[in-house]
């Protein structure tokens, strides 16, 4: 089975670019409280997003909500956006933690967008709380810029997630987010607490201690239940039922999330994956499954397989990984020549929900 045809692609998302001012601990592109040393640093040019979209002609909506990157740090965002609106009818929504620019940079931003998109302002607690996951976050500059987006007519929604350190602080947020001008405000339970140590050797979701420059502290769970990510339980539900979270991939059915709604990821190096998951992990740090899973593709197919630097997206989705092998793979296993992907198992396999985007992870309030 193939997945996808251009013409089926409604939903693009893209990590536009992989620098950011932030240096948020959960993050795939921070190490011990800095970016991480084989992370390249780079971004898309309107050349780019010029070259892909001239193929997707049912085109709905564009996202930039990356694994790695932060848009408003790039230098070449506005332009590429710029691009979007004014050459598709596509629907504009972008991810960003606001402590980046200034007031006319977002004025812009809504100008452009012009009621035909929104932002999601990530942002994680009040003053005292926000720069604890949001390392190097400077909370006058989010609010100004919230205030300058809003106020030119932006539409916007504030995204939480939730630790132990801000829980307390969700009321206030809400009650903040009607008085600046949201239109919504979601809560965001996270299950990153439960990382590759626990996929390879078992064991509980565990508090995560961070080292950086200025401080060293524990990050924690929320102790509210209500607050707390699916994972934190059915992470040891799997050890338990299937013995190892290999076992659990390798046996477990995948009901892709993307798929039938016609999506597709692009990432910093204009390099096409299924979906934000699964392009993860060829980028993460150090010595983990999902990079072994990555560049066991790349030596199969070829190092630019799926560059659109090299090949037109048809051309991608027409190569033997896309056409056939990859949703092959899902009825296969970790071991395999073309790997059953563990972000294809710990995100759309049955028993389990990875994203705070998804199912009982996510609570959406209507302001």
């Amino acid at each position: 089975m193939k997945y996808l045809n251009c013409e089926d692609i409604k939903y693009l998302q893209l990590d536009h670019n992989s620098t950011c001012n932030l240096r948020c601990p959960q993050c795939a592109r921070t190490h011990a409280g800095n970016t991480h040393p084989d992370l390249p640093l780079t971004e898309l040019i309107v050349d780019d997003y010029k070259w892909f979209l001239k193929d997707l002609l049912n085109l709905d909506t564009v996202m930039w909500c990356g694994n790695y990157g932060e848009v408003g740090f790039s230098e070449t965002f506005l332009d590429c956006l710029q691009y979007v609106v004014e050459n598709t009818r596509a629907k504009c929504i972008i991810t960003t933690n606001a402590s980046v620019r200034d007031e006319s940079w977002w004025k812009e931003v809504a100008k452009l967008l012009d009621r035909r998109g929104k932002v999601n302002f990530s942002i994680d607690g009040l003053e005292d709380t926000n720069p604890i996951y949001r390392v190097n976050s400077n909370w006058n500059r989010i609010i100004s810029n919230v205030k300058a987006f809003n106020d030119a007519g932006g539409r916007s929604r504030w995204d939480y997630l939730v630790f132990d350190h801000n829980e307390h602080q969700v009321d206030d947020a809400v009650d903040l987010a009607k008085e600046l001008g949201f239109e919504q405000f979601q809560i965001k339970l996270t299950n990153r607490f439960v990382n590759d140590n626990q996929y390879t050797h078992g064991g509980e979701a565990q508090a995560q201690q961070v080292k950086n420059k200025r401080s060293e502290y524990v990050l924690g769970m929320p102790k509210n239940p209500n607050f707390q990510g699916s994972g934190k339980t059915q992470n040891q539900e799997i050890i338990e039922k299937y013995g190892s979270w290999t076992n659990y991939v390798n046996t477990t059915p995948i009901k892709c999330k993307w798929q039938p709604n016609g999506q597709l990821f692009i990432d910093f190096e204009a390099r096409v994956w299924s979906c934000t998951w699964t392009a993860s992990g060829y980028h993460h740090y150090g010595d983990n499954t999902q990079k072994h899973q990555a560049q066991k593709l790349f030596d199969k197919y070829g190092k630019y397989f799926n560059s659109l630097r090299h090949h037109s997206i048809e051309e991608i989705l027409n190569n033997d990984y896309f056409a056939n092998d990859f949703c092959a793979s899902w009825q296969g296993t970790m071991e395999d020549e073309v790997p059953k992907l563990l972000a294809c198992g710990r995100t759309c396999g049955t028993d389990y929900e990875f994203s705070s985007a998804y199912g009982s992870n996510k609570r959406l309030i209507t302001l």
